[in-house]
Formats: structure tokens, sequence, C-alpha cells
């Protein structure tokens, strides 16, 4: 049983991370909704704001990233590293991943295409051209990655941490039976709503998101405050009697 410093500490910044970057974004660039909008304006939010907008989702980006040690440390002390432990890591792994493919396009593509569409002397068939190909990219390694995939591996993610979670010792139990609802729905609502774009579901789908991430903020402080491991071993005999 012990402490984990660095594991809580990195799913305190993952969570830390989202908050910020989503704030910069939400006021600067009208961040979620301007993932919906072509090329033709989102290409000029972005020249109007385009410091703030690689500052907030370089933020995001991290937030991703830091998953990655998060999962790992979590199955390391949490789990006697049974195969299920190791595949809801891989999950883990793969959904942060993806996530980050996503992100990159923002600091590193998209300024490209930026300074491409404000460059007066483009004629209005390369304008075109050059809206399209960010409306190629926003839906390759926007929607086909950072969330569909994204989304999808780190649900299955979400609900494998959450059983672990509710197994592990020293973890109150009560915490461990609330994130394994809130994983599920957000494992199914959140990758539904991101396919059939439907605003209802959208709507949900991020006050759940939500939820699950203030559930990992919660995890995250606990794993630095508790000494905790992994649950007892089963020994798969029957009790023997000892008498005198």
């Amino acid at each position: 049983m012990r402490r984990l410093p660095a594991t809580g500490g990195f799913l305190l910044a993952s969570g830390v991370l989202a908050l910020v970057g989503y704030a910069i974004l939400g006021t600067q660039f009208g961040w979620p909704a301007v993932l919906d909008e072509p090329g033709t304006s989102a290409l000029d939010d972005f020249v109007g704001a385009e410091q703030w907008v690689r500052a907030g989702f370089y933020v995001f980006l991290l937030s991703s990233v830091v998953l990655v040690p998060a999962a790992i440390g979590v199955q390391d002390a949490l789990t006697r590293g049974e195969t299920a432990a190791k595949v809801v890591t891989a999950f883990g792994v793969l959904g942060a991943f993806a996530q980050t493919l996503g992100w990159v396009r923002w600091p590193i593509t998209v300024p490209g295409l930026a300074d491409r569409w404000s460059d007066p002397s483009l004629s209005e068939s390369e304008r075109a051209a050059t809206a399209a190909t960010y409306d190629l990219v926003n839906t390759y390694a926007g929607g086909a990655l950072g969330e569909h995939l994204g989304w999808l591996f780190q649900g299955v993610w979400a609900v494998g941490l959450s059983l672990i979670v509710l197994r592990a010792a020293g973890l109150p139990r009560w915490f461990g039976a609330l994130g394994v609802p809130i994983a599920a729905l957000w494992a199914v609502l959140v990758p539904v709503a991101t396919a059939f774009e439907a605003a209802t579901l959208e709507f949900w789908a991020l006050n759940v998101y939500t939820a699950w991430y203030l559930w990992v903020l919660a995890l995250g402080a606990l794993l630095v405050a508790r000494r905790v491991g992994p649950p007892a071993a089963e020994s798969g005999h029957a009790p023997v009697a000892v008498t005198a």
C-alpha cells in the first residue's frame, strides 16, 4: 500500500489542463462550435486569435499526453497485472494517442493553411482549395482520429478504470461504484452523439464528459492523499481448519 503522487498528479494535471484549454478556446475561438464551421469561416476565426488558439490546443494536447503515464501508473499500482488490466491500459494509451493526433493539427498544420488563406495575392480558386484542405484535415484529424477513435478508446478505458478503482484496496468503494455508471454512460453517449451529431445528445454528452473528468480529478486527489494498492489475492483454495 502506498501513495501515488506521480500517477495522481498526472490525473489532476489532465483535468486541470482540460479545463484551462476549454476556457481559453471557449472565450477566444468559439470552441467547440467552431469545429462545425467550414474552412471559409473557421480560418478567419483562427487568424483573428491564432496565438490564443495555438496555446489552447497545446494545453489540450498536454491534457491527453499525461493520461498515458497515468493509465500505466494505475495498472502498475492498483492491479496485479492481469491480462484484462493490460488491455484496459492499452485502450487508455491508444485513446490518448488518437486524441493527441487530433489536437496537434491546430498548432502544426492549421497555421500554414491560415497563412495561405490570408495571402492577398491568392486567387479565388486557390482560396477555395485552401478552405477545402482545411475541411479535409478537420474531418480526418478531428472527426476520425480525435473524436471517433479517441473517444471510443478512451470510453473503454474509462469503464475499465472505474472497475479497477472499484476493486482496489484503500479507495472508497462508493467512489468506484459512482464512477462505473458515469463511465459507462459516457462510453456510450459521447461516441453516439459524435456519430449522429444530434444537438440534444451532444448537450448531454458534454455534461456526462464533464462529470467523468471531475471524477478523474477526484481520483487523482485520492491517489495522492491515500495509501492504495491492488485487491487482495484470491487463493482459490478453501480455508483449512486447524485443530489442536
